[in-house]
């Protein structure tokens, strides 16, 4: 079997922080490109927001930032320095990609834009994380996932049970998408590189991801009336078979059937309600949809009486679109995930052990790909240096001058 990975030979520069742009740069590594992560002295904000999520920020023990910078080198330079934006130029000279999440103006402040880059490096790809943009007064506006891709998006608001206050947003959900949106972005460009030698500029936003995601309920929303627009209540679904229900052990299930015709009558059977498949309430998706709110309090009443394990025998019996709505402690429990390389352990220096998620996206010939611990900061700022032709007495004086730095702990 052929283990080369798919982006071997491939060298890309990371100027970012917090989660979109470096989970797009982790996937590149994992699948074989030499990722060269540029911090400033201070190193990348990501390396302690996981103290926000009661997590460990330690250097030996660092999972949120483990997360999206695994398999990747640390170079810490001060680009604001003269000396540290030539090393900068350095790294991009050498470099297929450049992957950042620095504001637009920024960029152009510091040189980096692509239309500056372009002239400089006529090669390179740019792939760029925004929060709301390239355009509009927002372009510049500060954004994370929870304010552009949950609440702007249009995933918060409509999502939480009407009448109820907004969902609580996973921290990443959105990043992690706009991520692997310009990771396809950026192998597209690859293939055009291949065949003309010429770069790109890649943009996804975070606001566009969201409002992306929710495409199908954008579009129908226009022929929508006021009452059935969301947010909604299960109490009221659109369709009585697709919808949450209550077991009598307290857990949630989630039943999703979109043929709603074909399938009456093994669901029906299913739950002990053969009565209801002639009811001229629900004998339909037009009529059951008309009486939405009877017909999910009947459901909910039967499937009150049986536990979980007990429906799960019957719907699968049944062939039947359904789900345990879990928590991220059932996931990691669940075997599916483990049996699927869906999840997979970490060893920490410190002798504990973690769990990482692996990317969705696999390669029958690569492989599961080798999970190299994320760097320390500035771990590689000397092999990095000496690569690009500085000598040891110029990066000493480099790191006295304080344009680059060596490898260091960031103090939280």
């Amino acid at each position: 079997m052929d283990t080369k990975k798919i982006l071997d030979g491939v060298k890309v520069a990371e100027l970012s922080t917090f989660v979109a742009a470096p989970s797009c740069a982790r996937t590149l590594a994992e699948w074989g490109a030499d990722v060269i992560k540029i911090e400033s002295l201070k190193g990348d904000a990501g390396r302690v927001f996981g103290q926000n999520y009661k997590t460990p920020t330690e250097e030996e023990e660092n999972p949120l930032f483990e997360t999206n910078n695994a398999n990747k080198k640390s170079i810490c330079i001060n680009i604001k320095t003269p000396k540290g934006k030539e090393a900068l130029y350095k790294i991009l000279e050498k470099s297929d990609v450049f992957v950042t999440n620095v504001r637009s103006a920024s960029l152009k402040k510091e040189g980096l834009d692509y239309e500056t880059l372009k002239q400089k490096f006529p090669g390179l790809i740019c792939g760029h994380i925004l929060g709301y943009g390239e355009n509009g007064k927002d372009r510049d506006k500060a954004g994370f996932d929870y304010t552009a891709y949950f609440a702007r998006g249009g995933v918060m608001g409509p999502l939480m049970e009407k009448g109820s206050s907004p969902i609580n947003p996973a921290v990443g959900f959105g990043d992690n998408q706009a991520g692997l949106f310009l990771t396809a972005g950026i192998c597209a460009a690859l293939y055009k590189k291949a065949k003309t030698g010429m770069g790109e500029r890649i943009t996804v936003s975070l606001y566009h991801t969201g409002v992306y995601d929710s495409d199908l309920m954008v579009a129908a929303t226009k022929y929508l009336s006021d009452k059935d627009k969301w947010p909604m209540t299960r109490t009221a679904p659109s369709s009585p078979l697709i919808n949450s229900y209550k077991c009598k052990d307290g857990i949630w299930l989630e039943i999703c059937i979109q043929e709603y015709n074909r399938y009456l009558v093994p669901f029906c059977k299913a739950i002990g309600r053969e009565d209801l498949i002639a009811n001229e309430k629900f004998d339909n998706v037009t009529h059951a949809s008309a009486h939405a709110q009877e017909m999910t309090a009947i459901i909910q009443d039967e499937i009150a009486k049986k536990d979980f394990n007990d429906w799960n025998t019957r719907f699968r019996a049944a062939d039947l679109a359904f789900e345990k709505i879990q928590s991220w402690d059932d996931i990691l429990n669940d075997p599916q995930a483990w049996e699927n390389d869906i999840l997979r352990e970490i060893h920490y220096e410190n002798g504990h052990t973690g769990v990482l998620v692996n990317s969705p996206i696999k390669f029958q010939d690569m492989g599961l790909p080798e999970l190299k611990p994320a760097p320390r900061l500035g771990a590689d700022t000397d092999a990095v240096m000496k690569d690009l032709g500085y000598s040891e007495e110029e990066i000493t004086q480099l790191k006295l001058e304080k344009s680059i730095g060596g490898m260091q702990r960031l103090k939280v």
